[in-house]
């Protein structure tokens, strides 16, 4: 019998600014494994092409970018619209010199990255009219009433949770029985995500749970993932040996929980990687709970192959650390930078995000708290709000903003800074982003 040909795409990107901080599709790739355990035949188009020749030691780099002309819902914006990742053509070049798949699947990250999500899935129903094309994501399972009517093309939209809809769709399409439909619950029966079909691997992603013990108030993690689903430690062991063999050292570790019972889980864990008998380099683009750091961990970390630490604060005012779900004060923070550096993590090791344009946030908060973290020893970082769907800042504040963020996700973006009003302008975003680079230097 004819295998069946898969093709994966990650599609490219319109935004104000885009920058490859450890991006990865990562989901897309956890299901191509699974097709490919079914005995598919999987390619994959990443359109998110990065600069080789920029690339940072520690694996970031710069996407390829062209200016291109604003959609009329932004064109009042006063800021330059680019593409990131390929152009449309180079797509349809590389989708005429392809073998025809069977499958199309499409990812679908940011919520207001739409457009370009939806350019791909036109420009490969035009190149394969047969194929059935399915799109997945955050933007789907956030929103899902405006992702079908702004993805119409697609054969199929799925949420995150909706792995036995997908199941179902491929074996009545196909006319075939899928032997393997693992489900998302047990993460130590997931194959591998298909980083071999990338010819450079400058890192990979090790997932290690799913889901948040946190209900901070701005994040959605709790509604895509109502319970915290963790791997064993030996699978995660299994897996870094795995890309190791293969000539990865640098890992990425995208986990929003990762410290929660920290005595059951991370330390173990943290203890088993260190005793391995080679040298990685590990990097938490999404902050690690300042709260569960102690002396004991710091050294774990640090003995485990960190090679920085990011935490978020949000915000030294007790206002605002309450009003976005209390999960860290200042004084945790504080011990925990002091058990940071004890344990050999110089300043520019701790990287400290700042969440700036909350709803009624007022400027001089942001100021304040840039201070405090330069006093305390790390390096703060400015992390604008994003306001996303299914939380409960988004649903407490949408009607405030000022763009429609409900009804287009375009204006979602915090490059837009919904939020702003008269006690936080635009003008004084941009003082305290020069302020922030002045005192860095």
């Amino acid at each position: 019998m004819k295998r069946l040909k898969t093709l994966l795409v990650n599609p490219y990107i319109y935004d104000f600014a885009a920058y490859s901080f450890w991006s990865s599709p990562l989901g897309l790739l956890y299901v191509g494994s699974i097709l490919r355990k079914n005995g598919f035949e999987v390619d994959l188009i990443d359109c998110m092409k990065v600069r080789e020749e920029k690339r940072k030691e520690d694996g970031r780099a710069p996407f390829f970018k062209e200016k291109v002309t604003k959609p009329a819902a932004l064109k009042d914006v006063k800021k330059q619209f680019r593409r990131y990742g390929i152009s449309p053509q180079e797509l349809k070049n590389r989708f005429s010199e392809m073998d025809k798949p069977d499958l199309v699947l499409v990812t679908s990250i940011m919520t207001y990255w739409y457009p370009g999500t939806r350019e791909v899935i036109e420009i490969a129903k035009e190149a394969f009219p047969q194929a059935k094309i399915i799109v997945g994501g955050i933007y789907p399972t956030l929103c899902e009433d405006l992702a079908r009517e702004t993805l119409k093309k697609a054969d199929l939209i799925v949420k995150s949770n909706e792995m036995v809809r997908f199941y179902s769709f491929i074996e009545e399409t196909f006319s075939i029985s899928l032997s393997y439909k693992p489900s998302m619950d047990d993460l130590d029966a997931i194959p591998y995500p298909c980083y071999d079909l990338y010819d450079n691997r400058a890192f990979v992603p090790i997932l290690t749970s799913l889901g948040c013990a946190f209900k901070c108030t701005y994040c959605a993690t709790p509604y895509m993932y109502p319970e915290i689903i963790r791997r064993s430690p030996v699978s995660v062991i299994d897996e870094i040996c795995f890309w190791h063999n293969r000539g990865v050292e640098k890992f990425v570790l995208y986990d929003d929980s990762f410290l929660y019972k920290k005595e059951r889980y991370a330390k173990p864990l943290l203890k088993s990687i260190g005793q391995l008998p080679f040298r990685l380099d590990i990097y938490n683009p999404n902050a690690i709970n300042a709260a569960f750091i102690d002396d004991e961990l710091a050294l774990l970390l640090v003995n485990a192959g960190f090679r920085e630490v990011r935490i978020g604060l949000e915000s030294m005012n007790p206002a605002v650390q309450k009003e976005t779900g209390g999960k860290v004060d200042s004084g945790s923070f504080g011990k925990a930078l002091k058990s940071l550096r004890k344990a050999g993590f110089s300043r520019d090791d701790l990287h400290v995000y700042i969440l700036a344009g909350l709803p009624t946030q007022k400027w001089e908060d942001i100021k304040d708290t840039i201070d405090y973290v330069l006093q305390s020893g790390a390096r703060p970082y400015i992390a604008e709000y994003t306001p996303i769907p299914h939380t409960a800042m988004f649903e407490k504040y949408y009607l405030d903003a000022r763009y429609p963020i409900k009804e287009d996700a375009l204006y979602q973006n915090n490059a837009l800074f919904p939020f702003a009003w008269d006690g936080f302008t635009e003008e004084r975003l941009t003082f305290l982003k020069r302020y922030l680079g002045d005192v860095m230097r």
